[in-house]
């Protein structure tokens, strides 16, 4: 193997180059984390590439790193490379992840398998523990110690010592406990402590540290990677990483973006896109739900959700679903709830229909209203939707609910659902998707004195879909006659 061997770094990376001199220098080289990646790690059995910023990530040695970055930028994949070398450079190491979500810890934990399987056999240490959410390393020194990677759900990792990955602490329900948890643990072990995120609006522990406008977080060294950083979504990545910030957001998309950047752009409000990709801290001064309103009511995984509509047949509380039928580019979506005798409602299922013939909507629904004790379907009767309601009502009278949308009634579900989450009686599910469609809704008065419940005038392709339809199943329910009352009282703040 030649001295000179220097790590795969993608385009605009710095440094560009790494020259080894000497043997021992070359031995230092692969003996540090970056050089064992670079040199040993394969990805789907090609050599491992890093971007220029996840170079910098893993040459960072200070105790404390924070990381503002895009998202689909590759953290979680550098978290495991990281933590994976470190378990077989050293004789004993203990990495910690701590995931927004069931899923996500669990992919960490599968990049990591991969990865192990993917190295040298030669290098290879023997794999002791092997679960969804651990795995453990054994040293070929003879010692017998052990390395481990831990990867917790959205949960403090009290008791544990080492390096320790807080990733999408934004998104975090309890960020404050986890981050409180946390700190202490890096002390006696010499690790680190790295917290990583995309944005979600100007509140909560990451935004504090990240931005430093409460008090000053000086131990900290940062990163700050908006998408025109990345190879994957950016056409140009040195050209833009001088000139992309001087730019609006539209015009470094159309000079920079590839075609992937472009729908995320063309399919998300403005600040939503700015949020989740250019790293921007969304005012939510004009939101109706407050994402702190929302994360705390979002205490499912993705697994406490049924996918198909046997699977609901095993609740013990009533079945009442909301179906919001798309129009143009927007989503049909639908969502089921069960509801407890102590008035909670717990979401069951989410399924999303995106450019799905109406034949084929109303074939799932008669299958679901069939095979499932649904007590209430509440559909959408607005535009399009008004056959597709007319329909299943006249085969499922009992049933089948239509819902016109206008100012009054969307002023009513809007209300019922935030009293609802007010009062912790809705269960939602960790889901991004989710989250950014209830945050999206806006309140505003017209000049008439009319309120109006509405996503932002450019507002493209089936954003706010899932809102409507968790509204239209969680409302309340008023009787027989189902009159919406006149709003005398309205929910402020």
């Amino acid at each position: 193997m030649s001295f000179a061997t220097a790590p795969k770094i993608a385009h605009g990376a710095a440094p560009l180059g790494v020259v080894k001199r000497t043997e021992a220098d070359f031995h230092d080289w692969i003996a540090s984390e970056v050089g064992f990646a670079s040199n040993f790690c394969n990805w789907n059995d090609d050599p491992l590439v890093l971007e220029a910023y996840q170079f910098g990530f893993m040459c960072d040695e200070s105790s404390y790193r924070c990381a503002e970055k895009s998202r689909q930028t590759g953290y979680s994949f550098i978290f495991s490379v990281e933590a994976l070398a470190r378990s077989h450079l050293r004789e004993s190491h203990t990495a910690i992840f701590v995931s927004y979500n069931l899923a996500d810890a669990k992919e960490k934990i599968a990049y990591c398998r991969q990865l192990h399987e993917e190295l040298p056999l030669s290098l290879q240490r023997k794999l002791v523990v092997d679960s969804k959410l651990e795995l453990g390393f054994r040293a070929n020194s003879g010692s017998g110690r052990v390395s481990r990677i831990i990867s917790n759900p959205s949960k403090a990792p009290r008791g544990k010592t080492g390096d320790i990955y807080l990733d999408e602490l934004a998104h975090c329900q309890n960020d404050r406990e986890i981050y409180k948890g946390s700190t202490a643990l890096i002390l006696r072990s010499g690790g680190q402590l790295t917290i990583c995120s995309s944005p979600l609006g100007r509140r909560g522990t990451f935004w504090e540290v990240a931005r430093e406008e409460v008090k000053p977080y000086r131990a900290y060294s940062r990163q700050h990677i908006p998408w025109w950083l990345c190879r994957d979504f950016c056409k140009n990545v040195p050209r833009a990483a001088n000139d992309a910030s001087k730019m609006d957001t539209e015009t470094r998309v159309r000079e920079f973006g590839k075609p992937g950047i472009w729908e995320q752009y063309d399919s998300l409000l403005l600040e939503d896109f700015q949020q989740e990709f250019e790293v921007f801290y969304s005012d939510e001064a004009m939101t109706f739900f407050p994402y702190e309103l929302i994360l705390g009511c979002c205490v499912l995984d993705s697994e406490d959700l049924v996918e198909d509509f046997g699977g609901l047949n095993g609740a013990r509380g009533r079945l009442v679903g909301g179906y919001d039928v798309g129009r143009k580019h927007d989503l049909s979506v639908l969502s089921i709830f069960e509801v407890f005798k102590d008035g909670r409602k717990r979401c069951r299922m989410l399924r999303v229909y995106e450019k799905a013939a109406f034949e084929r909507q109303e074939s799932d629904l008669r299958s679901l209203l069939t095979i499932a004790s649904i007590s209430r379907l509440s559909i959408d009767n607005t535009g399009m939707g008004i056959q597709l309601a007319e329909n299943l009502q006249n085969e499922f009278p009992a049933i089948v609910v239509p819902e016109t949308f206008t100012t009054t009634s969307k002023e009513v579900w809007a209300t019922d659902f935030k009293i609802g989450l007010q009062r912790k009686e809705i269960e939602l599910p960790r889901d991004r998707m989710l989250i950014s469609h209830i945050h999206s809704i806006r309140r505003s008065v017209t000049s008439g004195g009319r309120v109006t419940f509405e996503v932002d005038s450019n507002e493209s392709k089936g954003h706010a879909d899932l809102f409507w339809s968790c509204a239209l199943a969680c409302q309340k329910e008023r009787g027989p006659a189902r009159e919406l009352p006149s709003i005398g009282v309205r929910v402020i703040g």
